[in-house]
């Protein structure tokens, strides 16, 4: 009989328990409902939207990078506009200093290739930085002021209807072409030969110059670029 018993009691409880866990649920569900028909404050809105971006670049860092590690694989030499292609107006007009991130992005594909392939990926970076980034062939000043800083780089054989300049806030991507004059002995005498040089550059604006207030003005073969001061915080 005491069994007869403890079974109902233990039958009653189960039952209980049933129907508590169904009414948590269907309570939980109204309130996830109500919760999604709800706008979002706008800081959680930032904060989401901002992890969605963050999503969205590391994908684009994912399948550039598949694409790179795909071609050495195959042997195939990686030209300027593999680079580029990446880290393209977009890559510099996000959120954060694109040079130190392009350094990490250095370190990360450093670490997909061994051996021999880290190797000529390190070669293949270096070409295109130098070729990008690089200003070691011209000099370059810069000029401070009360109230300015001026950027000024030296191109011999400046071609100067053809320079354009692209300046975001924290770049200044410089585009312009210079003349290249050589000469050579023959038999009747010395040839003179000229050609002419693209270049693409891209650097980063002086420290303490003010973001979109950059102006390009050139002077002979000077390219002078001139910003305004951030304004001291007090």
């Amino acid at each position: 009989m005491r069994e007869k018993y403890l079974w109902l009691a233990i039958a009653v409880l189960v039952v209980l328990t049933l129907g508590q866990a169904r009414f948590i649920h269907k309570h939980s569900l109204a309130a996830t409902e109500d919760l999604e028909q709800q706008p979002l404050r706008p800081e959680i809105q930032k904060s989401f939207h901002a992890e969605k971006a963050s999503d969205s670049r590391w994908e684009e860092f994912e399948t550039w990078r598949d694409k790179i590690k795909g071609q050495l694989n195959l042997g195939t030499p990686l030209q300027e506009r593999d680079f580029d292609v990446f880290f393209n107006d977009r890559f510099f007009s996000r959120d954060y200093n694109p040079f130190t991130e392009m350094e990490h992005i250095h370190r990360q594909m450093r670490d997909v290739f061994a051996g021999p392939k880290k190797t000529l990926f390190d070669n293949y970076w270096d070409k295109w930085f130098a070729q990008r980034l690089g200003i070691e062939e011209f000099k370059v000043d810069i000029l401070r002021a009360n109230r300015d800083v001026t950027l000024i780089i030296y191109v011999p054989g400046l071609i100067a209807k053809i320079a354009d300049i692209d300046i975001t806030n924290d770049r200044i991507k410089l585009s312009f072409s210079a003349k290249i004059s050589s000469e050579e002995k023959s038999a009747g005498g010395i040839i003179k030969k000229e050609s002419s040089q693209s270049y693409v550059k891209i650097l980063p604006i002086p420290e303490e110059a003010a973001a979109n207030t950059g102006k390009m003005e050139i002077d002979g073969e000077r390219v002078k670029i001139k910003f305004d001061l951030k304004k001291s915080e007090k």
